[in-house]
């Protein structure tokens, strides 16, 4: 019920603030979760008419406020809000909240003077609650790598997996197991001298502590196999990751050969060196009387070559 305390709160915020206010217009029932779309409306006392406001954000970075629908510095941060000035009122809507969002949010009336009328700030509260992960916890690798599914321990061993969510507030955690009805408050799961038993499907579910909509859950399967069977599966896996060297560095070799030949061939320069000069025009007959002949006084009816 934190939160239905919380927006009785809000809605009465304008009733305090005097001449002018800000507040919440939806979602009208029920928390501010990360996605949805929510209105804040400027209203006053005086004024009918909302066109000399406007609505300022808090900038914590550089400790001062800045007009949301002003200039356009700080558009990048908040390209996605939509400011209402129809009918004479002024309403700001956020298509997607999300959690930067959750900021101060204040009306201010913009008259040219220091003397101008300011609201109370409003900080919208934004819940969420992200994807869940599952890690070995005492693997550094695990928590970059991709999400742990399956968990191939030997008899007799240790297990201990962490599960771990982010959220608007400090997330409950729990654990239970496929086909038996025990659950385990806590973000670890441990089992202390594994039993092949103990081999199944064990779930974690997170909740958030204020809304009880968001929950999610992810799941791990646990194998526990003898050390036997786990180094013929490690000795199985070997062909195939040869079979992979042995088809790839020759491709890899090959590939660089290549690229080596079209830059040296590239950048290659042309022989200066020209070749024989074709004379098989020079071999060609001349007959007296033709075209090639030359003004002779021989008299004779052979070629002169």
């Amino acid at each position: 019920m934190k939160w239905v305390f919380g927006f009785v709160l809000l809605g009465s915020l304008h009733l305090a603030s005097g001449k002018l206010s800000i507040v919440l217009k939806s979602p009208e029932v029920g928390p501010v979760l990360e996605g949805q779309s929510i209105t804040l409306e400027c209203l006053s006392d005086e004024d009918s008419d909302m066109s000399a406001y406007t609505f300022e954000k808090y900038a914590k970075f550089m400790d001062s406020w800045f007009a949301v629908d002003g200039s356009n510095r700080f558009r990048c941060w908040y390209y996605d809000v939509k400011v209402n000035r129809s009918a004479g009122r002024l309403q700001l809507q956020i298509p997607e909240v999300q959690s930067w969002n959750a900021g101060p949010f204040r009306c201010v009336q913009n008259n040219g003077t220091e003397q101008h009328s300011v609201s109370n700030s409003l900080s919208v509260p934004v819940h969420y609650l992200r994807d869940v992960s599952l890690f070995k916890d005492n693997s550094f690798y695990s928590r970059y790598s991709e999400q742990l599914k399956v968990l191939t321990v030997a008899p007799g061993s240790d297990v201990e997996v962490e599960c771990s969510a982010s959220a608007s507030e400090n997330p409950l955690y729990s654990w239970s197991r496929e086909g038996d009805d025990w659950v385990e408050v806590s973000n670890k799961l441990k089992i202390q001298k594994v039993r092949e038993e103990d081999a199944g499907t064990y779930t974690c579910t997170v909740q958030h502590p204020s809304v009880l909509s968001l929950s999610k859950t992810r799941s791990l399967q646990l194998l526990v196999v003898p050390e036997e069977e786990r180094k013929a599966e490690r000795w199985l896996g070997l062909p195939q990751l040869s079979l992979f060297l042995m088809a790839g560095i020759p491709a890899l070799v090959l590939i660089v050969v290549i690229v080596s030949l079209a830059v040296y061939l590239s950048r290659r320069k042309p022989s200066s060196l020209k070749g024989p000069i074709d004379d098989r025009s020079m071999k060609k007959p001349i007959y007296r009387g033709s075209v090639e002949s030359v003004d002779s006084t021989v008299g004779d009816s052979h070629p002169l070559v």
